[in-house]
């Protein structure tokens, strides 16, 4: 399963980024200051406004919007520039960041007070400090703190750049966030959206108990069927009661079985059927009897690998062993893979098990 297209559309998105590991990203004043400037550069290349930010010491919040479709390009930017400034600055090498940014596209505008609340708070949240204002690096303190502050005259032109006030202003700080305000926050970061006649909404999903109703036939199919719908890994972890390390393992090897079926059908293996077959549990004992016919040697070793030694010799068994067209492939399989000390005189002794089927159901 590839991963999920990042939503572009134009409007207000929370993001959210971290250095990889938690490790520290801004070391000292100057590293705030050159991330914010970083921020203004970017806004006057990709014509977009902020309308709250909060930079702690490991990661930050953007509420930001976009005038274009473009939002992928702007965080490229933001990070990849500020990333090479940290490492020049302190000699170090690798990725600063902790995986892609995340994102969520604010698809009702009737959440963006509870956002904002929700990103002013983290410094207190943190118990950094006590109070909005206080923290010198969230915007609703940020613009107070400009007017005293003797701070570098490019930064204090990113105010009118990048800064839009309208929904600061509009904020009651004064009481923390409600049980409503903390439900709507909830609504974005938990929703699943899809884009219907070109708009942004909120996906209804098949409920978890649908996809997983008859686990009998397959459970790998059904977590990554789950997953495409759009529901993430620990909220299926959770549902299945197993821990979220089981359900990346398990997504992790039906991918690559699903990588490894469309290859060798773009080769041709899978020649006497339809050329856009696709991978299911149903195609499971098809895949690993055409690849023992048919692929390499390094195809029978990945089948091994992701399918396990003991379906592969049952399929290897019940299909190929007794074709006397394959005694060679079976030789080498047998000892190969099977570690099987036999030689080819064992294999055209057996009886061809699908051609006496045939003769008993014609006789």
């Amino acid at each position: 399963m590839s991963r999920k297209i990042r939503i572009e559309k134009i409007g207000f998105y929370h993001i959210i980024n971290r250095g990889v590991a938690k490790n520290i990203i801004f070391k000292d004043e100057n590293d705030y200051y050159k991330f914010l400037e970083i921020i203004q550069d970017s806004s006057t290349d990709y014509n977009f406004k902020i309308y709250s930010y909060c930079l702690m010491s490991n990661h930050y919040h953007l509420l930001l919007k976009t005038k274009k479709e473009n939002l992928s390009i702007i965080m490229q930017k933001i990070n990849s520039r500020y990333s090479i400034y940290f490492n020049n600055k302190y000699k170090r090498v690798g990725p600063l960041w902790q995986g892609r940014f995340k994102s969520w596209f604010v698809y009702d505008e009737f959440y963006l007070k509870a956002l904002v609340k929700y990103i002013e708070f983290n410094p207190i949240k943190a118990k950094i400090s006590k109070n909005i204002g206080e923290y010198k690096w969230a915007m609703s303190s940020y613009r107070i703190e400009y007017l005293s502050l003797n701070v570098q005259k490019k930064i204090l032109l990113a105010q009118t750049t990048f800064a839009n006030f309208e929904l600061i202003d509009a904020v009651d700080f004064d009481i923390d966030i409600s049980e409503n305000e903390q439900k709507n926050i909830d609504a974005i970061f938990y929703s699943k959206l899809k884009i219907d006649d070109d708009k942004i909404v909120s996906k209804e999903l098949k409920p978890l108990d649908k996809h997983f109703e008859n686990l009998t036939y397959d459970r790998e199919l059904a977590i990554y069927n789950a997953m495409l719908d759009g529901y993430m890994q620990n909220e299926i972890a959770t549902y299945l009661n197993i821990s979220n390390v089981t359900i990346s393992k398990i997504i992790k090897i039906y991918k690559k079985k699903v990588k490894l079926f469309k290859h060798l059908r773009d080769k041709g293996i899978f020649w006497s059927y339809a050329h856009d077959i696709t991978y299911d549990k149903s195609k499971e004992n098809l895949t690993i009897e055409y690849i023992l016919k048919y692929g390499d040697f390094l195809d029978i070793k990945k089948v091994i690998e992701l399918f396990g030694k003991r379906l592969t010799k049952n399929i290897w068994e019940n299909k190929l062993r007794s074709d006397k067209h394959f005694i060679k492939l079976n030789l080498l399989i047998a000892r190969v893979f099977f570690g099987m000390n036999v030689e080819s005189d064992y294999f055209k002794g057996l009886k061809n098990e699908r051609f006496e089927k045939l003769k008993l159901l014609t006789s």
